[in-house]
């Protein structure tokens, strides 16, 4: 076998036998089998070195034990590469390989990210978020790095594709969930326990806060929960909401003019029953001059607003805009 394809093993054993060492003691000092992440790690002991090694197979840990051996005598003068050559040995790159496999070899079915939002759910600490750190090589051989954080704790995977990297991170910190729980407890508790760490003054305001958007939101939805199902309306599209309302709903202006011409907002209602719109008037500043808004539920809302010294002054005003803007777009 010619020089240039000797391995690192077999460059070791020669040079011992050149130098008159004894042969190299080869010894595994941890392994990890019956996964599609398998490891073990090999020592070496020759000429008064020892060295470590570390692959997702024997083989390859041993020959990474040997390769680093092989550098520590070069560093002490005893191995010269030039009189015995050994093929280029990357351990790096047959780890990251094996690691690659490993995750191609898990099925596209299993999630390890919804088990770790429940842990993290269970034990009231942070949901997981998850970043892309890269996406690198050519079209037909990408491997995509995604990182897992819970609070300062963080997970690193690679795969050849984005869902299979982010699964391999969720389930490494699983894993690492196990030794570090009660240091995150801790860390990160979820916001109901930081909650209740508040003064109570706090807390009350906050919940007359919540209670105030809770009545904000239902009232949102009671408007916009039937709106029309093209939500992809722009702003400068406004001007052909009411004409496309028409032609669906096969109206004219004529069906209009009358309560156009009315401008109340019983007159209001009924031009919006018959295109399926619902209004709402809603005071956004209570003291005076008092404002409100009126809102309707197209698919670019139209909002108009009216200030009065009064409520009902003011509603009139948003009224008579409103009035104005339907008069023009119903055409």
């Amino acid at each position: 076998m010619s020089n240039h394809v000797k391995t690192p093993a077999m460059v070791l054993q020669e040079l011992a036998i050149k130098k008159g060492f004894q042969s190299p003691h080869y010894e595994i000092t941890h392994s990890v089998t019956g996964t599609h992440n398998n490891r073990f790690d090999y020592r070496v002991r020759v000429a008064g070195v020892e060295a470590t090694g570390t692959g997702c197979s024997k083989q390859i840990s041993k020959h990474d034990a040997a390769y680093n051996a092989l550098k520590l005598l070069e560093e002490d003068g005893i191995y010269d590469p030039k009189e015995i050559p050994m093929r280029e040995f990357k351990a790096s790159i047959i780890q990251k390989q094996c690691e690659l496999d490993a995750g191609a070899a898990i099925p596209s079915s299993v999630n390890f990210v919804a088990p770790l939002k429940d842990i993290c759910a269970e034990k009231k600490i942070q949901d997981p978020v998850f970043k892309e750190l890269s996406d690198v090589g050519p079209p037909h051989c990408r491997e995509f790095t995604y990182e897992c954080g819970i609070g300062s704790v963080k997970t690193v995977a690679t795969s050849t594709t984005k869902k299979m990297a982010k699964q391999l991170a969720a389930r490494e910190m699983l894993e690492k969930l196990n030794d570090i729980l009660q240091d995150l407890l801790l860390e990160c508790p979820r916001e109901e326990e930081e909650f209740e760490q508040l003064p109570s003054t706090i807390r009350d305001r906050m919940c007359a806060e919540s209670a105030l958007n809770q009545k904000i939101l239902h009232r949102y939805n009671k408007l916009f929960g039937q709106v029309i199902p093209n939500k992809k309306g722009k702003l400068k599209d406004f001007s052909t909401c009411f004409r496309e309302l028409l032609n669906k709903f096969e109206k004219t202006r004529d069906d209009f003019v009358e309560d156009l011409c009315e401008k109340t907002e019983e007159s209001l209602v009924r031009i919006l029953d018959k295109m399926e719109l619902q209004h709402d008037v809603i005071a956004v500043q209570e003291g005076i001059p008092i404002i409100v808004c009126l809102c309707i539920n197209t698919d670019v809302s139209l909002t108009t607003s009216g200030v009065g010294q009064t409520f009902k002054e003011a509603k009139e005003e948003a009224l008579e805009t409103a009035f104005m803007m339907l008069d023009m777009y119903i055409e």
